[in-house]
């Protein structure tokens, strides 16, 4: 049996097998190179400078349709470009500074030479003649070293006379107006703020700052060594008190001119001639319109604030003052009494006369002391506005050295009015006091049958009288003690006002009298309840009834008030109706009873 031999399998071509292990070779290749780029990508920073400027690039291409590699490219270069020259500018400017600055060198250079070249012609360098160098500087240093010195006392000298200056001395401004005003419409009612009024009061600031220089020079050339320091070297002492005397005699003559142009504008514009002030009119057909005219317009012109502010400004010159003063409060006086005598006569203010309501006696009391009460306020007012200010003021013991407040000048401007009215009280008191059988009158009966009525109205009227004497006392009191000096006396005291005192004795006066006429009403108590036809009780609870309405509705019981006697409170007072009226009717009733 022969056997079969198989074909071998067919081999493959030569080079298959390199070449597909080149081909395995070329593809991890290609996945290294792509995953490179893909790690590059990954780890990209975009928060470097680089990649905000190629972004900032590529937001300002021309052609932003089509973005590739190279329009990338090219904006980076373009931004690397921009960049160049910006640096370029930046260094032609840095150039530029150096060259400036190097030219400034150059001078200062050239300035430094110059001034070695001067010390060089001032002291010769000679090394062989070097001590005498050396003496001649040395002698040259001594007189540089003095010379600063000089300068510096002329300086600290220059320094004290310019503070000198500022602090004595006046200014321009205050000088001419110290020397040449004359005070031209500095009161006319349309200049309120104006020029003229600012002038005037710039006028008194230069006075009262004159008054404060002398004081002040006066004190330190008193007393020199506690005004020099230590460290100044006398330098304000070389002043020389001379110098001082004549500025303070040349700063006196200015001042004392000014002031007597002062005091004479203000005696011209309140019209305080003697004429005037002794003219004192007790009637309208005794006083002169123009005068009338002139006193009503005193009043206004003394609210004026630069009056005011003059008169205060004026203390610091006593005469004048205190004369001023005085006849300020001679003309109120004179004018107060006027107005107070046409009040009572003829009316005042568009009232009518007061002396028209004479038969009812309460409201003739009441009109008068309401009108003195008016009176009292405005002038207090007015004298408290003559020494505004003076508590604040330099010149402290201005009041010692005029010897007048103004307390004194409200006494002496309402003392006038004092007289009369006391005297029209009294005489109204009196009456009210007087019994009708005291009045020899053919109708005596008829006076009889109504004695009791009209006892109970004189009672009456006597307790309300004293009720407005209570109150308008303790009014004026409150008004006159505002412009006392505080002080343990004198609130321990009354006031010392001549007007107030007129009501104290006036209020006495009625307190003694009402007394008098209830004990004597008592007395004639079973008389009268037989001509009433009416019991003692009932004529005594009538007059208890009148006398408690009278005292509820007057507005002066329950007021206490400094410098009453005691026994006037106690004649007033409700216990002494009890006491005067009560008890005997109390006795008569129990008698009858017993009886």
């Amino acid at each position: 049996m022969s056997t079969t031999s198989l074909p071998p399998p067919p081999s493959l071509p030569v080079g298959i097998d390199s070449v597909s292990g080149s081909n395995d070779n070329a593809f991890s290749a290609s996945s290294r190179i792509l995953t490179n780029k893909v790690q590059n990508a990954i780890s990209l920073n975009t928060t470097t400078p680089a990649f905000s400027s190629a972004l900032t690039a590529l937001s300002t291409l021309q052609t932003p349709t089509k973005i590739d590699a190279r329009s990338i490219r090219t904006a980076i270069e373009q931004d690397a470009l921009h960049q160049a020259k910006c640096l370029e500018a930046e260094m032609r400017r840095l150039v530029g500074v150096v060259k400036a600055m190097r030219s400034g060198i150059k001078n200062v250079v050239s300035i430094a030479e110059g001034v070695k070249d001067s010390v060089r012609e001032v002291v010769p360098h000679d090394n062989n003649n070097s001590t005498d160098h050396f003496e001649e500087e040395k002698k040259l240093a001594e007189v540089l070293a003095n010379a600063f010195q000089e300068r510096n006392e002329a300086r600290v000298r220059n320094e004290s006379i310019r503070e000198f200056m500022e602090k004595f001395d006046l200014s321009d401004g205050d000088s001419s107006l110290l020397e040449n005003y004359n005070f031209e419409h500095v009161l006319e009612s349309n200049n309120e703020g104006g020029q003229s009024i600012k002038d005037g009061m710039n006028f008194l600031n230069a006075l009262m700052r004159v008054s404060k220089i002398r004081k002040e020079l006066s004190s330190t050339f008193d007393h020199p060594m506690t005004d020099i320091g230590e460290g100044t070297d006398s330098s304000a002492a070389k002043l020389g008190p001379a110098s001082a005397m004549r500025m303070v005699e040349n700063l006196a003559l200015k001042q004392d001119r000014a002031f007597e142009r002062l005091y004479h504008f203000l005696h011209s514009r309140l019209d305080l001639s003697h004429a005037s002030v002794a003219h004192v009119p007790t009637s309208s057909s005794a006083a002169p319109q123009p005068v009338a005219k002139i006193q009503d317009g005193m009043d206004e012109t003394l609210l004026h604030p630069f009056i005011r502010r003059s008169i205060v400004v004026l203390y610091q010159v006593p005469a004048y003052y205190k004369h001023t003063l005085e006849l300020i409060a001679t003309s109120r006086r004179a004018e107060v009494t006027r107005k107070f005598l046409l009040a009572l006569t003829s009316g005042y203010d568009g009232m009518p006369p007061i002396e028209m309501k004479a038969h009812d006696p309460v409201n003739y009391v009441g009109d008068m002391l309401a009108f003195m009460f008016r009176t009292t306020s405005v002038e207090s007012e007015l004298a408290r506005g003559l020494f505004a200010d003076k508590a604040s003021s330099e010149n402290e013991d201005s009041e010692e050295n005029v010897g007048l407040t103004a307390s004194q000048v409200l006494n002496d401007i309402v003392s006038g009015v004092a007289r009369p009215l006391r005297s029209r009280l009294s005489q109204v008191i009196s009456s009210l006091a007087r019994r009708p059988d005291d009045e020899k009158d053919e109708t005596v009966g008829v006076l009889h049958e109504e004695e009791a009525g009209t006892a109970r109205t004189r009672l009456g009227s006597l307790y309300s009288i004293c009720g407005l004497l209570l109150f308008y006392h303790s009014a004026m009191e409150k008004a006159a003690k505002k412009l006392e000096p505080a002080s343990l006396d004198n609130t321990a005291q009354g006031s010392t006002n001549q007007l107030v005192q007129s009501l104290v004795e006036c209020l006495s006066e009625g307190a003694n009298a009402y007394a008098t006429s209830l004990k004597v009403y008592v007395a004639t108590l079973e008389s009268l309840a037989s001509l009433s036809n009416a019991s003692k009780a009932s004529v005594a609870s009538e007059v208890v009834i009148r006398l408690c309405q009278v005292r509820n509705a007057s507005p002066g019981y329950g007021i206490e008030a400094d410098g009453i006697q005691e026994d006037t409170y106690s004649y007033l007072a409700l216990d002494s109706i009890c006491d005067t009226i009560m008890e005997p009717s109390y006795h008569a009733v129990f008698n009858w009873a017993m009886q």
